[in-house]
Parts: structure tokens; C-alpha cells; sequence
């Protein structure tokens, strides 16, 4: 699986069927959780492990079984808990899927309340309620479907996409219009911020940069930043920094030394202490295959 950046450039699906399924299995999950949005929204199954999950404001805890809705343009993050091996699925794809043009009445009466936070999807789901081991179950074939490409699969993936919808809509509430009109000035600098960092990573970024894209002071900057992406700035750049330099070393055969530098590690040997430090193995360890023990 590739790594979940924030905010994501590429399609998800194509567009007779704008549905994608991603996995992350143990060696993945080190750096493909952090924080990023998108404009699809997302079903997203805990299979092993246990997670953190932020959500804009929200903080909870997700275990291995429970699945998560996250709307379109959510900032959501997930980190492992301490000694937790993680493992996850997620089917992201887009909401015109569900609904038809304008006037539909799916897109009129569901998915643009959905969309505007006038109507609030349940959080997490467990198998064990009312409903949930059809929701999960209409997950699990879905991602089965678009592992296998049976004939006429999107045809099956659109009737379990409806089908899972349906029994989610039963746990919909009403939201605040109000507040669901209205973008957190806070979300919307952590966006501003972490775009900056995923567009200038191999470049020296200084704190005093990111808190003034923020309009906030260095120290405001640094809590609300936490707060959101669950990772102070420092170590979210780095955490970047090390998912595209581990990108590098599994996909290419350059030079670790040109992978650091291209990557934002001003020297090899700090590069090679900070690499060991986050996940355990050196670099070239790791190219020659060794799993991340951290």
C-alpha cells in the first residue's frame, strides 16, 4: 500500500467506479497513518491492533473490528498505540457513487446533508449493534469484490455500496447547520500548515514558517498542531521525510546518501541515526528488506 499523504492529489478509482481499497499490513502502517484529508469520503476497518483516531476535534480509541466513517474533507489522523501492531482496510471513493445528477433525490435528500454536516453519519460502528454485521459485512465484500474483479464486478460493488449506505443512514442524526456550514479556523491552518510541509519536505522548515501561514504564535501553533495531527510539527515533518525517503529505498536503487539529502536529512550519518531511531533498522537494512521493529 502506498502512503496516505495529506491532502491527496490522486483519483481514487476511475470514473465509472470512483471506489478505491487500500490495506496496510504491519511493515506499512509505520508512516501510512498520518494526518490528510480528501474529498472522498471513507470506510476504514481496524483488522489488527489498536488505534488512536483524530478526527478535526474528536479523539477516540478504535480496535481490531470496529469500523470508522469519515466524511469528505475530514482531517483525520490514526497512530498505533504504544506496542500496538496495526493492521487496516479502507475503501475510499467518492460520493457521486451513491447519487445521480442534480436533481436526485439520493444527492437532494442524502448525500448533500451528509456533505454540509446537516446530517451526522455514525463515527464507528462495531459488529456486535443493532445493524452492524450487515455494515461490516457489506464492507468486507466489497473489498473482497475489488481484490477478485469478478465479471460485471462495479455492478456488485455499487448494489453492497447502497446496501451498506442504507443501514448507515438508519444510524444518521441531524446535524447543526450552523456549525456544520462553518470550517474551523484551526482545522483549516493545520490543512494550510502540513500542505506546506508535504510540498517543501526536502527543504529546511522552520516553525516560525508554519505558524505564520497559521496566523498563530509560535507556541499557539505547536499545541493546536498536536492537538489535530497527534504529533508535534517536528516530528510530523520528520515523519514525512522518513515515508518518502522509505518510498525511495524500497522503489529505487539511489544512493542512500542522495535519499537524504533529497529527503530533507541534512548529513548520512543523521539521517541514518534518526531512520534507526523511528523504526528500528538502519536504511540499507531496510532496503534489503528487514520489517520496521518500531
Amino acid at each position: 500500500m502506498h502512503s496516505i499523504h495529506l491532502r491527496e492529489n490522486r483519483q481514487h478509482g476511475g470514473l465509472l467506479l470512483p471506489l478505491s481499497c487500500y490495506e496496510a499490513q504491519e511493515r506499512d502502517s509505520l508512516h501510512t497513518l498520518e494526518c490528510h484529508w480528501h474529498e472522498e469520503m471513507e470506510l476504514f476497518k481496524v483488522m489488527k491492533g489498536s488505534l488512536r483516531i483524530q478526527v478535526e476535534e474528536s479523539v477516540f480509541e478504535a480496535t481490531a473490528g470496529e469500523l470508522l466513517f469519515f466524511n469528505s474533507e475530514e482531517l483525520h489522523a490514526a497512530v498505533p498505540l504504544e506496542g500496538e501492531a496495526c493492521c487496516f482496510r479502507a475503501v475510499v471513493f467518492s460520493p457521486d457513487l451513491l447519487c445521480g445528477p442534480e436533481g436526485d433525490r439520493i444527492r437532494l435528500d442524502y448525500i448533500l446533508p451528509i456533505l454540509k454536516g446537516n446530517l451526522v453519519m455514525p463515527r464507528k460502528i462495531s459488529q456486535i449493534e443493532p445493524g452492524g454485521a450487515e455494515i461490516h459485512q457489506c464492507f468486507d465484500t466489497i473489498y473482497e469484490l475489488t481484490q477478485n474483479r469478478p465479471e460485471r464486478f462495479p455492478f456488485l460493488v455499487k448494489a453492497e455500496m447502497f446496501r451498506l449506505f442504507a443501514y448507515l443512514l438508519e444510524k444518521a442524526k441531524p446535524g447543526d447547520e450552523a456549525s456544520g456550514s462553518r470550517r474551523s479556523e484551526a482545522v483549516s491552518g493545520v490543512k494550510e500548515a502540513i500542505s506546506y510541509i508535504q510540498q517543501q519536505y526536502s527543504k529546511p522548515i522552520m516553525l516560525r514558517q508554519l505558524a505564520d501561514l497559521c496566523g498563530m504564535s509560535e507556541g499557539h501553533f505547536c499545541r493546536v498542531f498536536k492537538q489535530y495531527a497527534l504529533k508535534t510539527p517536528v516530528q510530523y515533518i520528520t515523519a514525512v521525510r522518513l515515508s518518502k525517503a522509505m518510498e525511495l529505498l524500497r522503489e529505487t536503487d539511489r544512493k542512500i546518501l542522495d535519499i537524504a539529502l533529497d529527503t530533507g536529512f541534512n548529513s548520512l550519518s543523521y539521517f541514518i541515526g534518526v531512520f534507526r531511531e523511528n523504526t528500528g533498522v538502519t536504511p540499507s537494512a531496510y532496503r534489503q528488506g528487514e520489517e520496521p521493529r518500531r
